[in-house]
């Protein structure tokens, strides 16, 4: 695939993206960082490098107590291996959420069991002020989407590497609303 198409695929998807959307997520991520709530985020694969990165992002640039639960190797298999690999996630989610806190799915499919599943473990919880966000990919019908969290993010478009890499820029995005710009120069200590 050549870069500029690649490039334009991109730039299509991006467009399709509701902005709305990013903030109304951004919105509900600095209401849990002002009431000391903690951000779970979760995905697969790519997914989980996208956990990963966000989590880093929202803890060092945001302030706010995040956590990757993809990176959480020993715990998530020790679920996975002893529960179920459908329940991993929200097997371990039971063990950690408080009120107030944020559970963020990520699923290009929208159909990976083990995230539906913690985001339906999230969305019927009793826990007070628990609030869901699910970044997806273009299926608006898909499982993740029809838990129905309290924001979904969606990327309308079908190449799975196109909607990994906006989700990247969703992330930054939202890192970016959350910081008001204040990041520090690359180099600067």
């Amino acid at each position: 695939m050549m870069f500029q198409k690649y490039r334009t695929d991109v730039e299509t998807a991006l467009r399709g993206v509701s902005e709305t959307r990013i903030l109304e997520a951004a919105a509900i991520l600095k209401k849990a960082r002002d009431q000391g709530a903690s951000v779970y985020i979760l995905g697969n694969g790519g997914s989980a490098a996208t956990a990963s990165h966000f989590a880093n992002d929202m803890v060092k640039v945001c302030g706010i107590r995040a956590y990757s639960l993809p990176d959480m190797v020993s715990l998530v298999t020790a679920y996975g291996n002893d529960e179920g690999w459908e329940d991993m996630y929200s097997r371990l989610l039971v063990r950690l959420l408080a009120p107030w806190d944020v559970v963020i799915g990520i699923s290009c499919s929208g159909k990976s069991p083990n995230v539906v599943a913690a985001m339906m473990m999230a969305r019927h919880s009793r826990m007070p002020g628990l609030k869901s966000i699910a970044l997806i990919g273009w299926d608006m019908a898909s499982a993740v989407a029809q838990v129905v969290p309290d924001v979904v993010v969606s990327v309308p478009f079908r190449d799975i590497k196109v909607q990994e890499d906006c989700h990247s820029i969703i992330c930054h995005a939202i890192v970016g609303v959350l910081s008001d710009g204040k990041t520090r120069p690359s180099g600067v200590l």
